[in-house]
């Protein structure tokens, strides 16, 4: 049996997944530097938390599947090139942005790639869509200034979130 990614579609949303995750990361990664606030830093980290979670919890479905864990290389400068691109904008700008990513791109393709699973691989998918409806529910309400508890729907699929920072008063 042919185990390249290019011969079947499951094998091949698998690995878009994964390497979206290593894209994923490096946008948040680099974005940090740009973070205006204790606040801003952790919902930044927190939304890297998730990637690198996602990113790991994928790694033995491919390895199941015979597929290569490596990065693209094409990834991580994708990433950051995001977060370099909104360096200058304000953080409603770049929550804006973010969901405008997440809503016309990301969300639709993962959508597209969760359709050519099996059965067996399905929740996978499904995790998957929901890990993009969670960044994208948490950029909408902070682009909204909803920043109250904004971190919800990211901190609810971590198995490791980080602590929030106290409440200014």
């Amino acid at each position: 049996m042919d185990r390249s990614a290019s011969s079947a579609p499951h094998l091949a949303a698998l690995q878009e997944f994964y390497q979206g995750e290593i894209l994923g990361e490096a946008m948040f990664d680099a974005m940090l530097q740009s973070a205006s606030n204790e606040s801003e830093r952790y919902k930044i980290a927190l939304m890297l938390q998730l990637e690198t979670e996602t990113k790991a919890r994928l790694r033995p479905h491919l390895a199941a599947q015979g597929l290569p864990l490596q990065e693209d290389p094409q990834m991580r400068p994708s990433g950051e090139r995001f977060a370099r691109e909104l360096q200058q904008a304000t953080w409603s700008e770049k929550m804006r942005a973010l969901a405008h990513s997440l809503s016309q791109t990301w969300l639709p393709r993962y959508r597209e790639l969760t359709a050519t699973l099996p059965p067996s691989l399905r929740a996978i998918g499904e995790s998957m869509v929901a890990h993009e409806q969670a960044l994208l529910e948490m950029a909408q309400r902070e682009a909204g200034g909803e920043s109250h508890r904004s971190d919800e729907p990211v901190r609810d699929l971590l198995a490791h979130p980080l602590p929030r920072p106290p409440v200014e008063s």
